[in-house]
């Protein structure tokens, strides 16, 4: 019996031993300061999840099938709040052990076995290497901000100086790969160079091993989200197509608030602001109070239709009362055409229907010059 115990015991610590170095547990340590008692670890298409801690400091495992970036964040982040936040960018590469150290708030430095060892010498060797470009960087931002230089100051500056240095950068990452063929963690630069075929033809220094190793899905993202901003793009081109000013409003009927029909042509004869927004859209609600106060300041002179998006019935009715908002409403069911008739690409986008129900002017995202255009309109 007891040589039994004994055998199911020595099983136990084996099995424990396997899973600690079967090549997809990732041992993880923070030390983050002010970073707070909970992190979450956000990995595009997967499950995000919440890891406790105190202080900032962090000791947990992940299991990681395949290689892949991800975010490492404080949870106040997903709701939107970004003032004075911290995240941290960092691949996740199983069978190793990983820590990331951030004390006073300006650099956080990563470590650990294999593959993080190098990649601390990766991350030493491209902040270095981008030093002179960072200043150059932040001194023509301050150019332009400031007002004190001209339009042909900031343009010299940025010919004569900037790009140099950033060309230079570009230059000694290229060079860093070239020279560490084999390093898997050489790969990570490629997320420094700019231009996807840069980025390609930097890829292709690499040894095959690391090209077809299990590294290779750091670039395989980096090419489908290539291929994700040609298809924005191309998205955008077609957005622009039925948002050009002076075309015909694509005419609708769909539901208000008290489930009746709304026709967009009963609202003809005066100014009309469509509003797409969703209650899940952050900035959808930042807009509300600014947008509040416009329609009180000019009584009558336009109508604003709300056309909640990519939502249930209940949720939008219950953020049309949470926040009173005093205008009118439809609700956009997902089966409907109508986003693809107005080209709507984000949220919010405001789009001014003429008295003649042309398009007028279409602006996406919370925008100062949409209350600058009203201002001009109606005083």
């Amino acid at each position: 019996m007891k040589k039994r115990i004994l055998s199911m015991m020595l099983a136990a610590v084996a099995m424990t031993t396997w899973a600690a170095n079967d090549g997809k547990t990732l041992k993880v340590k923070l030390d983050i300061v002010d970073f707070g008692d909970s992190v979450v670890v956000y990995r595009i298409g997967q499950p995000q999840l919440t890891f406790v801690g105190k202080d900032g400091k962090f000791d947990f495992e992940l299991q990681v099938d395949t290689v892949c970036e991800a975010m490492i964040l404080q949870p106040r982040v997903l709701r939107g709040d970004m003032d004075d936040a911290r995240f941290y960018s960092l691949p996740l590469v199983g069978g190793e052990k990983v820590s990331v150290v951030d004390k006073d708030k300006t650099r956080y430095d990563v470590d650990g076995t294999g593959f993080y060892a190098d990649y601390h010498k990766v991350d030493v060797f491209s902040e270095n290497a981008g030093k002179e470009q960072s200043a150059n960087a932040a001194k023509y931002r301050q150019m332009r901000a400031s007002g004190t230089a001209s339009k042909e100051e900031c343009s010299k500056f940025y010919d004569e100086v900037y790009l140099p240095s950033y060309n230079r950068f570009q230059q000694a990452l290229t060079d860093y790969i070239k020279a560490n063929p084999k390093q898997e963690a050489a790969i990570c630069l490629l997320n420094s160079i700019g231009g996807f075929e840069n980025k390609k033809n930097a890829y292709m220094l690499l040894d095959a091993s690391v090209r077809e190793g299990r590294m290779k899905p750091i670039y395989d993202n980096i090419v489908k989200e290539e291929e994700q901003r040609l298809a924005e793009e191309a998205a955008e081109k077609e957005a622009q197509k039925k948002q050009v000013s002076g075309i015909e409003a694509p005419v609708f009927t769909l539901n208000d608030i008290n489930g009746k029909p709304l026709a967009l042509t009963s609202l003809r004869g005066k100014y009309v602001i469509l509003d797409f927004w969703g209650s899940w859209c952050i900035w959808c609600i930042k807009g509300f109070p600014q947008m509040k106060e416009y329609y009180a300041k000019y009584p009558g002179k336009f109508e604003i239709l709300g056309i909640d998006c990519n939502d249930t019935d209940e949720k939008w009715k219950a953020a049309v009362k949470k926040h009173e908002l005093p205008w009118l409403h439809v609700y956009c069911p997902k089966e409907s055409k109508l986003l693809s008739d107005y080209g709507i690409t984000g949220f919010p986008t405001k789009i001014i229907i003429d008295p003649e129900g042309k398009i007028f002017k279409t602006i996406v995202g919370e925008d100062p010059s949409f209350y600058k255009l009203l201002d001009e309109l109606f005083k």
